[in-house]
C-alpha cells in the first residue's frame, strides 16, 4: 500500500498584529487523481504530518493544491512504510 505524508508547516490567519487560527481545505492528488480532500482548521507555526494511504500505483508525481484565506503552507510527498508496523522506511 502507498502512502502519502500531507503535512501543514504553518496554518494561521493575521488580524493587526496578532496570529489567530485559520481555516484551509486541501486537496492531495496522485498523477491526475484526486486521492483526497482534507479541512484543517486551527492555528500552528510548527509542522504538523498526516498519513494518507492509498492502492493507486506508486511513483507518480504527488502535488497538493490548497485554499485558505489565512497564511499557510502545505506540501504533500510519497513515503515508503514498512508493512508490518506503518514506521516510514
Amino acid at each position: 500500500m502507498a502512502s502519502i505524508q500531507l503535512t501543514v508547516n504553518h496554518l494561521y490567519q493575521l488580524q493587526g498584529n496578532e496570529k489567530k487560527p485559520a481555516h484551509a481545505v486541501a486537496r492531495v492528488y496522485v498523477g491526475d487523481t484526486l486521492l483526497a480532500t482534507e479541512e484543517i482548521t486551527g492555528m500552528t507555526e510548527d509542522a504538523v504530518s498526516k498519513y494518507l494511504h492509498h492502492s493507486l500505483p506508486e511513483g507518480q508525481a504527488v502535488r497538493v493544491e490548497w485554499d485558505c484565506a489565512g497564511v499557510t503552507a502545505i506540501s504533500a510527498a510519497e513515503v515508503h512504510m514498512c508493512p508490518c508496523c506503518h514506521a516510514e522506511e
